[in-house]
């Protein structure tokens, strides 16, 4: 639900509002606009996200704002009284109560006319700036805790160029356009705090012996054949030469990591680094003892 909208908040006419810029030569500075659509936005996006992403049902009631009273939209009000939120759990059949508390624009524009010189033509460029800020509170009704408690603020921006003023507005966004897309951006960051995330991370590996190998291998990796590219390296760990044995074990620890072993991981990585010491491989065997305590926690969790 959405307690950030209070009486000061309005859907503005995306005509009406574009004026008022207009009005002011487009050079508007640091102008807060409370905009309910952009608020609304917010929360709706954050839905949709929240359900797509598989872990979470999400209810988002007609009725979704709980008004606001006072005229003070940047601070953020008490805790929800606790029996309104198991009131509200109860209704809708949730397990917690999600609530955007607090949810501002501020916008700066500006509008240039660069004259003609003998090497350019006359053109004009414009600018938008609209930064975001919102708050959340997630409820839990059993525990009477406030479990997660957060804000999110960024800018967006957006500029152009173009021959005549008429031409540059014909395809520069509107500020209602610019809001709502900052709507939008609030909410894909308020997921990224609550829904599991990809995130990126990178592996090393080593090749040996001829390019056409090299290439082979490469192929292999490209192409997430780990169990090819572990059958690959395996005869290599018999080398009798230190150096290639110690690489060859470390990339079967890799190899491993990629089929989920990791255990037999960490074995590989300290068998290479018992052989050749290299802070590569002291890094990735603190990497492959982090990833093991995490997988611990969510195994005792299931």
């Amino acid at each position: 639900m959405n307690r950030s909208i209070n009486n000061q908040f309005k859907d503005f006419n995306e005509d009406s509002l574009q004026r008022t810029f207009y009005a002011q030569d487009f050079n508007v500075k640091n102008t807060i606009i409370l905009d309910s659509l952009a608020a609304d936005t917010t929360l709706k996006t954050l839905g949709n996200l929240l359900f797509l992403n598989g872990r979470y049902n999400v209810v988002i009631p007609a009725e979704r704002n709980i008004k606001r009273q006072d005229n003070n939209y940047y601070e953020i009000q008490n805790d929800i009284d606790w029996n309104t939120v198991k009131e509200i759990c109860k209704t809708f059949n949730t397990d917690a109560l999600l609530v955007i508390e607090r949810y501002y624009n501020k916008v700066n524009s500006s509008y240039k006319i660069y004259p003609s010189t003998k090497e350019y033509y006359k053109h004009v460029v414009a600018y938008v700036d609209s930064k975001y800020s919102a708050a959340v509170k997630i409820y839990d009704p059993i525990k009477k805790e406030v479990i997660r408690q957060f804000e999110v603020r960024d800018t967006l921006s957006w500029s152009d160029g173009a021959l005549s003023t008429k031409k540059l507005f014909e395809k520069f966004p509107t500020i209602k356009q610019c809001l709502i897309q900052s709507g939008i951006q609030a909410a894909e960051d308020i997921n990224n705090y609550i829904s599991p995330v990809w995130k990126k991370e990178e592996r090393n590996f080593y090749v040996f012996e001829t390019e056409e190998n090299n290439n082979k291998i490469e192929k292999l990796v490209n192409n997430n054949k780990w169990n090819e590219a572990y059958k690959y390296w395996l005869p290599f760990t018999k080398s009798s030469k230190k150096q290639i044995k110690s690489k060859a074990d470390f990339n079967m620890a890799v190899a491993s990591e990629m089929l989920g072993n990791i255990d037999e991981a960490i074995m590989w990585a300290n068998k290479s680094n018992e052989l050749v010491y290299r802070y590569l491989t002291e890094l990735y065997i603190k990497k492959l003892m982090k990833r093991k305590e995490i997988l611990l926690q969510f195994d005792s969790v299931q």
